[in-house]
């Protein structure tokens, strides 16, 4: 696997691999860099999970009924899906591609789903990856109907309320000791994290660029992951206590002419996972807390901030504030114990020596 760039051409990034059957080197000219990292992944995945497709490669072309296999490619292709997200959902996707994927798409119906559904069951699936998955096939289907793929939608399956894990965000104590801990490029991933909630991760955080970061206005403008949100990104403004500390990392990077706002001796980042556990170690926590709980924490302490849902939810990329009611708010006990003060005294208490005492 190669991706190299012949200059000259329209379409200059060529993706090279050998047909594991015939043993020939194979290619595909993109336009640009990332079309190519694309179709690099898909071939990756095909080389280690599908490697049959390589030798019904003529075959394929010349059935006429699309395939469940087929479309499930094509679809992928128009949703023009970071590499990153590309590659969790061909993974996703891996087994029911294995057992359906020669399917005629027009065959499968309410009961083909429902068969579906309970196949997942059977394999060790959680609900909530059942849910997932059956979220992908319908969005599959819904694309294939829109653009004449299939003549009918089939209907879906009812599926049980998934049950999420609940994560506690960090404290500030633990924050504060994982920032003391931490090597450089993972200071600034806890302060974008826990002070802008951004998503940890190569679809925001780890692509931020200084031409994103206007310290004039104190603003950042952080790229939005492809998950529904309606801009392609979103301004964040900076605290005025931190606008120092980010003067300091760019006068650091631009003399070194470093164009990542995180970045590991120059470098883009595309992962911190042995770095964080690093760090964890290093500050003493032995709970598990993932770097998106970092994410978690800004929408607590927005919300224990009295700040309404609908703002932070905006400074989050959420499309809509019901995504923070779900899954980010995390109350504390301050809060929890402030509610129960402010209600008014019970008669009974009022009126029993104990309470008078």
């Amino acid at each position: 696997m190669a991706i190299r760039e012949q200059k000259g051409r329209k379409s200059p990034f060529v993706v090279y691999w050998v047909n594991p059957f015939t043993g020939k080197r194979e290619s595909k000219s993109c336009a640009t860099l990332e079309d190519a990292k694309k179709h690099d992944a898909f071939i990756k995945y095909q080389l280690k999970y599908e490697r049959d497709v390589f030798r019904r490669t003529e075959l394929a072309e010349t059935k006429s009924a699309p395939t469940f296999e087929s479309v499930f490619y094509l679809y992928l292709k128009a949703r023009n899906l970071e590499v990153h997200n590309l590659s969790r959902t061909l993974c996703a996707m891996r087994q029911l591609i294995e057992r359906y994927g020669d399917e005629e798409l027009a065959s499968i119906d309410a009961d083909s789903l429902e068969k579906i559904k309970g196949w997942l069951t059977t394999t060790g699936n959680k609900w909530s990856t059942i849910r997932r998955k059956i979220g992908i096939i319908s969005a599959m289907l819904n694309w294939a109907y829109r653009n004449k793929h299939i003549d009918v939608l089939p209907l879906f399956p009812e599926m049980p309320q998934a049950q999420y894990a609940r994560y506690v965000p960090p404290t500030q104590s633990e924050v504060a000791l994982m920032y003391k801990a931490a090597p450089a490029h993972i200071k600034r991933v806890i302060i974008l994290g826990y002070q802008f909630g951004m998503r940890v991760g190569s679809c925001e955080m780890l692509k931020l660029r200084w031409e994103d970061v206007d310290l004039v206005s104190g603003v950042i403008r952080v790229p939005n992951a492809k998950k529904g949100a309606p801009d392609p990104w979103r301004d964040v403004p900076i605290r005025n206590d931190l606008l120092p500390m980010f003067r300091i990392w760019l006068r650091e990077d631009a003399e070194q002419g470093i164009n990542f706002v995180v970045h590991y001796n120059g470098r883009q980042i595309g992962s911190i996972r042995t770095a964080w556990a690093s760090m964890l170690k290093a500050a003493g926590i032995t709970r598990h807390i993932r770097p998106y709980d970092l994410r978690h924490g800004f929408a607590t302490e927005a919300i224990a901030a009295d700040v309404d849902v609908g703002t932070v939810a905006n400074l989050m990329g959420h499309r809509s504030p019901m995504m923070v009611l779900k899954h980010y708010q995390h109350v504390r006990d301050s809060q929890k114990k402030a509610a129960v003060e402010s209600l008014p005294t019970p008669p009974i208490c009022v009126q029993t020596d104990v309470y008078k005492n």
